[in-house]
């Protein structure tokens, strides 16, 4: 369940939601349903809701607003009826616990025929999840025999923001790589002042028991849903 952020990280975490969705941090910090207009594209082909420990934030779009202010009860009602997707919202408040591990390397192009085959060996489904890359603004791994075991990278989002992906061999699960590179991307991140943000499937148990070991809090739900299909009318 979602929990409610120290002052300070939760009003970080609404600013970088504010520039987001280009609404002033301001009008997000309310308890209750609170009615976005998303004026991003994209907006105008799903509609859209993040549950928090205050309340729900309805990302609708500009020409639906008034629709989810109207009964913001049945928006709701209508995304979680129908939703095709649920994500998980992290933020870290601190650098994670732990010491460094020594067989954390930063990664490069040199890497990239490595990650090639790491992303054969997870599958398609969980290497689009991770959205990992040796080319991101800072990839780091774990390199064992000519393999990578492991890597994590970093891109950068709104307002100071940096968004952690991780990706693990399958056969290497289980023994502390995933948390290994996610620690180190944090402990990066955090020594230059950003807001560390994990994102995950809610059905990705593991990758969410992952986040909560490196010391992540659960600020969110994100539920998106396609658009309701218009209603036709047939003349008699």
């Amino acid at each position: 369940m979602p929990v409610r952020l120290e002052p300070g990280l939760e009003q970080r975490v609404l600013a970088h939601w504010g520039a987001v969705l280009a609404v002033p941090p301001a009008e997000l910090d309310q308890d209750g349903h609170i009615v976005i207009a998303d004026p991003r594209d994209f907006a105008a082909e799903r509609r859209a809701t993040i549950r928090t420990a205050r309340g729900m934030l309805l990302l609708a779009a500009p020409a639906e607003e008034s629709i989810a202010q109207a009964d913001p009860a049945a928006y709701c009602s209508a995304v979680d009826a129908h939703a095709q997707g649920s994500g998980l919202l992290h933020y870290l408040a601190a650098p994670p616990p732990g010491d460094a591990d020594p067989r954390v390397r930063v990664l490069g192009a040199a890497d990239g025929p490595l990650l090639d085959a790491l992303k054969e060996k997870a599958g398609a489904a969980a290497t689009e999840e991770a959205d990992v890359e040796v080319d991101h603004p800072l990839a780091v791994g774990i390199v064992e025999n000519g393999s990578l075991l492991a890597i994590g990278s970093l891109l950068d989002e709104e307002c100071d923001t940096v968004d952690v992906g991780v990706l693990v061999d399958p056969a290497q699960r289980r023994r502390g790589l995933g948390a290994a590179v996610v620690r180190d991307l944090a402990k990066r991140a955090t020594s230059t002042g950003r807001l560390v943000q994990y994102r995950c499937d809610v059905d990705n148990e593991a990758s969410a028991g992952l986040a909560r070991t490196c010391g992540f809090a659960l600020w969110g739900v994100l539920a998106v849903a396609p658009q309701p299909e218009p209603v036709v009318t047939i003349d008699t």
